[in-house]
């Protein structure tokens, strides 16, 4: 039996209803390459069949870049532009105002993936599952997408023009730096979060 309430699904099911034909209206298909995206699709799967593997694998990325996209946000909102370019987008005014603002899940969906784990207890194996998602996710913008999209900052980082190593090489060492510097840190916030958060609940 699925544990996570019917209304939690149906609302997450509705979001994602508004959001797909937004996204693909606002910036074309190959946006949902960019791995925080592809965790919406896994999370509409995993949250109807009550797969926490599938909902712990993207849970320590989403929550980790949640983070930082959020503060990074708040800090660009009183200083006029986003510090490190990850939410500089959202001041782009030759976007559509609606597909930026949809972008504010970012906040909201690490609270949800939080409270699911909560419920359904947090799946160790996650990270290793994101590793191969994850490559997925950074080869197909590699290969699938125009250098100018910068899907997963696999041309640019933060912005910069990748100029220190031969291209394959490049993208060997993101394909690195991805599980070393997002997946296991996030792992091990959204473990330790569980394991709180849970051990409330039973000694409740």
């Amino acid at each position: 039996m699925n544990a996570l309430p019917l209304a939690a699904r149906l609302g997450f099911t509705l979001w994602m209803l508004i959001w797909v034909p937004l996204i693909w209206w606002a910036y074309g298909p190959q946006n949902f390459l960019w791995l925080c995206n592809l965790a919406l699709f896994l999370v509409l799967y995993a949250v109807w069949a009550g797969n926490r593997l599938v909902l712990s694998s993207q849970a320590g990325m989403v929550t980790l870049i949640g983070i930082v996209w959020t503060l990074d946000l708040l800090v660009g909102l009183i200083m006029g532009g986003s510090p490190t370019g990850a939410t500089a987008y959202m001041w782009d005014e030759s976007l559509p105002l609606a597909a930026r603002l949809a972008s504010l899940y970012h906040v909201a969906l690490p609270i949800f993936l939080l409270w699911c784990l909560v419920r359904l207890g947090y799946d160790r194996r996650g990270p290793w599952l994101q590793c191969l998602i994850g490559s997925v996710g950074i080869l197909g913008g590699w290969l699938l997408t125009e250098p100018e999209r910068n899907i997963n900052w696999i041309f640019e980082p933060f912005g910069m023009e990748q100029v220190w190593f031969p291209e394959p090489v490049y993208v060997a060492l993101v394909l690195l730096a991805y599980p070393l510097m997002i997946y296991l840190p996030g792992h091990y916030l959204v473990r330790w979060i569980v394991a709180r958060f849970r051990g409330r609940l039973e000694a409740d």
